[in-house]
């Protein structure tokens, strides 16, 4: 399940998206710009996407054990492939369409200055989105000093993964529009403008087949981190009647939220009884040490 600190991340980057693209729509109808354009269409995506992410966080807080025992915490991760499909199609197919129509066919570009201007502030309002995201991001990991590349890739919170991902591609779309508005404002040649929505058009359809990629690995149910996994199979065999933990299986069902299936070779005198009593010590202490960890089941062999 997301964390209430997701749901203000995706609000937060939803706001910031919806009021720049319509600035943006505003700005692009005035200088003709398709590096304008495709930037209006990232964000109305974005916007769009945010949108989706907060269904999802919503969708996977509702309780229906009978259908779903171990919960709906999977779902963002649904609706979050959703976003990445989204992003690839409407926001980089849109934009590398425009930027090639634009390049075949130059129009004269007008008032670039204020593009220029916009731009600018939209790349302050998208670093500060960003940098909130990130750093719930490292709040949440557990070696916070890892590179973000190495966090987006151990992190299961879905929504928060997207955020940090369409902003780390908006502030860089910004920076690629900014750069081809000044250099056509400064040659008088539309076509460093066309190349930059070409550009953008890419830079979205890579952000989305890495996202999709990281939502597949979590759909299938990736497993937690081979330290705090050791450290569970420790905790386990310390236990007066327990030989040995045979295998110890923990995959993903929501966002900082796990399963884990464990074999568990039990000293031979053990009654019934004092492995039921064991089993629930063991897993109170499993989850009072590793919250992540939500749902334990022993298998005795």
């Amino acid at each position: 399940m997301a964390s209430n600190d997701s749901s203000k991340t995706v609000f937060l980057a939803f706001s910031v998206n919806f009021f720049i693209a319509g600035i943006k729509t505003v700005i692009a109808i005035i200088t003709s710009s398709s590096a304008m354009f495709s930037e209006a269409v990232h964000s109305y995506v974005d916007s769009g996407n945010q949108f989706i992410l907060w269904f999802g966080i919503k969708q996977s807080k509702k309780p229906n054990k009978l259908i779903y025992p171990l919960g709906r915490g999977k779902e963002e991760y649904f609706w979050t492939l959703v976003v990445a499909v989204l992003i690839f199609t409407i926001g980089g197919l849109v934009s590398l369409e425009h930027g090639i129509e634009a390049l075949s066919h130059p129009k004269e570009l007008k008032n670039l200055f204020i593009s220029i201007i916009v731009l600018s502030v939209s790349i302050i309002l998208e670093l500060y989105v960003l940098y909130k995201a990130v750093k719930e991001l490292r709040s949440k990991a557990v070696d916070k000093n890892l590179p973000v590349f190495k966090l987006l890739k151990k992190s299961t919170d879905g929504p928060l993964i997207a955020i940090v991902v369409e902003d780390f591609a908006a502030t860089l779309g910004l920076g690629i529009a900014l750069i081809g508005s000044i250099l056509a404002n400064v040659t008088g040649n539309p076509i460093f403008d066309a190349v930059s929505s070409i550009m953008i058009g890419l830079l979205l359809m890579l952000s989305g087949l890495f996202l999709g990629y990281e939502m597949k690995h979590l759909i299938t149910g990736e497993t937690i981190n081979i330290q705090t996994k050791d450290k569970v199979i420790k905790l386990i065999e310390t236990n007066e009647f327990v030989n040995s933990v045979e295998s110890l299986k923990v995959v993903s069902i929501g966002a900082n939220k796990y399963l884990a299936l464990c074999n568990v070779d039990y000293v031979d005198s053990t009654s019934d009884n004092e492995i039921v009593e064991i089993n629930l010590s063991l897993k109170n202490q499993i989850s009072t040490d590793f919250q992540e960890i939500t749902e334990i089941y022993f298998n005795p062999i």
